[in-house]
């Protein structure tokens, strides 16, 4: 069986940056595209807010979201 470590998703919108954050969150590798520049930047800004939210609700470690791997 094929272990996945890396996952991409197409589309930096509402759902598809959520869909990112929740496999960065939990240590996938994850790769965010969109075909849109703003909206990727605006993806990739709300990912990392989220997963700041998450340090400060006590449900991820400080270390946990620095780690989280999503790229663009």
């Amino acid at each position: 069986m094929t272990k996945i470590s890396t996952v991409g998703v197409i589309g930096a919108g509402q759902m598809g940056a959520g869909i990112a954050q929740v496999f960065a969150a939990a240590g996938y590798s994850t790769m965010l595209w969109d075909t849109f520049p703003q909206s990727l930047e605006k993806g990739m800004k709300g990912i990392h807010a989220q997963l700041d939210r998450m340090v400060e609700k006590g449900k991820l470690s400080a270390s946990g979201a620095a780690e989280a791997p999503c790229e663009h």
